[in-house]
């Protein structure tokens, strides 16, 4: 890349518009603009070649992003607010015996997460062996409700639901989704009261429901119930944080740089950065989730659907309990496969299950109306290990423990988000539309696997397709020459 100093007429227009920075106290990828300012569109021979481009956000989504851009032979710069990448995708080890780990986030790899599975391969991550969530034994054609109402799994009031009392808790739920079914867009709470369902026939369903999205009742579609099978699931060997690690290998991430605005003007896009840097770069992707986006600024504004979109998007409160259990082979046979309670940690399993000695590890998810028991680390681990003792029948010894409310977590503010099913796909098309070169990315938006980390890795994918996509921009030396002279 050449050097070339600005013409006078080029100068002006870069400074155009209010309270925009001076290309001359901006700070590029890797490079300081002076008086001698490299023509970074001259880089782009093709409108697949973009010059540079800044990724706001070291989550899946990010990262997939910037790796799939430098891989097309784009200048990319990472910015990231956290000390780590990774989002939440969040492992941990310290503390914890046999050198075992815990995810704080995101941790289940389904059948459908194909294009995880591939960025896995390509990169040299392992998956486990997999594990059933849903029956094995479910017939073709039940819904996910039955797939989860087995023996052993349901706990309700503290007691494990068994026998002819699980049976009669089926039996009514069947008849009741047959003779009422759930229209595509209520929420589960409603069916419930519209069915008639018996107090103990609710709560039986309480935990499968706020499983997936980790919303309360009045918040879940029954399209988790009706139709959102989970079937057998594996998970990344050493936890999900390792695939963050492995695609920010050979990127170049920039740790504890949050973002405070970005400005838009003469075809380049500036940041800046909480510390008072400032930076420029062709085009940036803004990959941090959804209740994060409101707290950058954007120069123009947003538009007026977007942010409306953004300010009513409910939101998952809540977090993980996690608790490592002396118990290991009884833990392992009671939780492997999920356990499902009406209670204030939800849902409960054993997060390595592809660790088959030594102690074992217990996620316990806490969500909505619950969120307050993680604001005591006491309490909310006392809630744990009362969950794993019913499942396994007698007392157990938690010799290690952590806790993570995302809520509280400035840089995620929430443990994600899904929009409802039936608007899904025209809300999201809305926010994912560029506004100008500016793009963005998160698990958010993705239709088919909404708040997911297969859809942070889709839409790091689709972002980036975006990117190289978008036209290149002429300096006014090259229009010169390739339109009006030729």
């Amino acid at each position: 890349m050449v050097p070339r100093s600005l013409t006078e007429r080029q100068a002006r227009r870069s400074r155009r518009g209010p309270g925009f920075p001076h290309p001359g106290e901006a700070r590029t990828a890797g490079l300081f603009f002076g008086d001698d300012v490299p023509d970074t569109h001259a880089m782009t021979a093709t409108n697949r070649e973009p010059a540079t481009v800044i990724v706001v956000g070291a989550g899946l989504a990010g990262l997939t992003a910037a790796r799939t851009l430098r891989a097309a032979g784009a200048t990319v710069t990472v910015l990231e607010a956290r000390d780590r990448v990774g989002g939440r995708t969040f492992s941990v080890t310290e503390g914890f015996a046999d050198g075992q780990h815990c995810d704080l986030g995101g941790e289940l790899v389904t059948d459908d997460y194909r294009a995880l599975s591939a960025l896995c391969a390509e990169v040299g991550v392992a998956l486990s062996e997999p594990v059933w969530f849903e029956r094995p034994d479910l017939p073709a054609g039940a819904s996910p409700w039955e797939g989860y109402l087995g023996e052993g799994r349901i706990i309700v009031d503290g007691e494990l639901l068994a026998g002819d009392r699980l049976a009669g808790i089926e039996a009514e739920l069947r008849t009741a989704f047959a003779a009422c079914p759930p229209a595509p867009h209520e929420v589960a709470e409603q069916w419930t009261r519209r069915a008639g369902l018996s107090d103990l026939a609710r709560a039986a369903l309480a935990g499968p429901a706020r499983m997936p999205v980790q919303y309360d009742l009045a918040q879940t579609d029954t399209h988790y119930l009706t139709d959102a099978h989970v079937g057998d699931i594996r998970r990344i060997v050493g936890g999900s944080q390792q695939l963050a690690l492995a695609l920010a290998r050979d990127l170049d991430v920039r740790l504890d740089a949050p973002v405070r605005a970005i400005r838009q003007s003469g075809g380049r896009v500036f940041l800046e950065l909480e510390d008072g840097e400032r930076m420029v770069a062709d085009q940036v992707v803004v990959a941090v989730p959804p209740f994060v986006l409101p707290t950058i600024g954007f120069d123009p504004p947003l538009p007026a659907n977007a942010v409306g979109i953004l300010t009513t998007l409910q939101r998952a409160h809540g977090g993980k309990v996690i608790g490592q259990y002396a118990e290991g082979d009884l833990v392992r046979e009671a939780l492997s496969n999920a356990v499902f309670s009406d209670g204030p940690v939800n849902t409960a399993w054993v997060s390595n299950h592809y660790v088959t000695e030594g102690p074992a590890m217990v996620s316990g998810f806490v969500c909505g109306a619950d969120r307050a028991l993680l604001e005591s680390e006491p309490e909310a681990l006392a809630a744990l290990d009362e969950l794993v003792a019913v499942a396994v029948g007698g007392p157990v010894t938690r010799i290690a423990s952590h806790r993570k409310n995302w809520t509280e977590d400035p840089y995620a503010l929430g443990v994600g988000a899904t929009f409802g099913f039936p608007t899904r796909r025209a809300l999201v098309a809305q926010l994912v539309t560029a506004e100008r070169r500016v793009h963005f990315a998160g698990d958010y938006l993705d239709v088919d696997l909404n708040a997911t980390m297969e859809g942070a890795v889709r839409s790091g994918l689709r972002v980036a397709d975006d990117v190289l996509r978008m036209p290149r921009r002429m300096t006014l030396d090259q229009i010169e020459l390739e339109l009006v002279r030729a």
